[in-house]
């Protein structure tokens, strides 16, 4: 089967890049090696920055899609200290990524793309001007192909892209849990993002209607045992494990870092989304992202028709324009952050407006490289 583009996964990455080139006209087939539509482990935490850049390619959010929107938080530290506040600009809005992942392909699907869910990609080559595609249902051939695989990319290590070095790994544990095996009404209305448990990283708890999405992320990669650190958490809020009732899962967080010099394309190829490593490594967004470098691909593809550049160097270019410094911003924040607590704790007992500096960066209404700048200044002012 020809296609003029073939995308290799289902996760927001590949369905922006599937909605984007069908809707300007190109054949597109998005093939996915799971059943659909499939759980998902996820906080499911969609930025402001999400839902505009969605909104700019003419993407509404459905009601149904959004389980909470939530404008209270609750952020703990070590030694027992809290800060709560309202944070008054824009609700995170909080989703089934399941749910939102399916939402996705049914925009590409309506949009022209064709998908084809579990069917697993087998092999694939570059050759005379084409990339072939074996999979479990077919063959394929194809002009371009979009590898939006996620982090452990089949598709990348195929290309001996390098995928190896985990330091640029961070990992996630997450479990729903629904609200009668817990004092729901503690937190329903309330964000909480906990610093007590990993020195690298956070735990968190967001409410979704009648359930709560528990969870703890680890920004960079060390050898510690994060099931038990994540099962001590659970203990802590009361949630029982026994007899398997809870299903917790374990997904990589591919972190963006500036050391890592892996190549994102080849002549016919783009890497999108978790397989291009473009989660941040302050908190470890990845949709926003995914989405972004989704959108990218599909426009450099198209772009390519008109120019002299290789499309890996104009997808390069795009990236560099609209996300990059966002990330290398994110990178510096998370070094700041995660290596002086004490200082950050210090600051927000004294300066507790700056909790709502901090949001706006997390949410998009300002960029994180003010607050990189900002959280600068203030370790340089505590040290004098």
């Amino acid at each position: 089967m020809d296609k003029e583009l073939i995308i290799v996964g289902a996760g927001p990455a590949g369905c922006a890049a599937a909605y984007k080139a069908a809707k300007y006209g190109l054949d597109t087939l998005i093939i996915e090696k799971e059943e659909w539509p499939r759980y998902k482990a996820c906080g499911g935490a969609l930025s402001d920055r999400t839902t505009k850049i969605l909104k700019k390619y003419d993407i509404d959010l459905k009601a149904e899609i959004i389980k909470s929107e939530i404008n209270n938080f609750k952020f703990r530290f070590k030694n027992n200290v809290e800060f709560e506040f309202n944070y008054n600009k824009v609700p995170i809005k909080l989703v089934d990524r399941s749910a939102f992942d399916d939402f996705m392909v049914r925009k590409a699907e309506k949009a022209g793309a064709e998908f084809v869910p579990k069917n697993r990609v087998l092999n694939l080559k570059e050759k005379d001007e084409k990339v072939w595609i074996e999979t479990e249902k077919g063959n394929y051939q194809s002009q371009y192909l979009i590898a939006a695989d996620g982090a452990n990319s089949k598709i990348s290590n195929y290309l001996n892209f390098d995928q190896s070095n985990i330091s640029y790994k961070g990992i996630a544990m997450e479990a729903e849990v629904e609200r009668d095996k817990l004092s729901f009404d503690n937190f329903k209305n309330q964000i909480t993002i906990n610093f007590n448990y990993l020195a690298d990283g956070y735990a968190w708890l967001f409410p979704k209607n009648n359930y709560l999405s528990i969870g703890l992320g680890i920004m960079r990669y060390k050898k510690i045992n994060i099931k038990e650190i994540f099962n001590n958490y659970l203990n802590d809020l009361g949630v029982e494990i026994k007899d398997n009732q809870i299903l917790i899962q374990a997904h990589p967080i591919p972190i963006y870092s500036s050391k890592n010099t892996m190549n994102r394309g080849s002549d016919r190829i783009l890497l999108a989304g978790d397989a291009a490593h473009l989660a941040d490594a302050f908190i470890g967004e990845g949709i926003f992202y995914a989405l972004s470098s989704g959108f990218a691909a599909a426009e450099s593809i198209i772009e390519t028709k008109n120019s002299e550049l290789p499309i890996k160097d104009i997808y390069q270019d795009k990236l560099d324009s609209s996300i990059i410094s966002e990330l290398q911003a994110a990178e510096k924040i998370a070094s700041l952050f995660y290596n002086n607590q004490q200082i950050v704790r210090f600051i927000l007992s004294k300066r507790k407006d700056l909790l709502t500096t901090f949001m706006n960066a997390v949410q998009g209404v300002e960029s994180y490289r003010e607050l990189s700048s900002l959280f600068n200044f203030l370790k340089k002012l505590v040290k004098l």
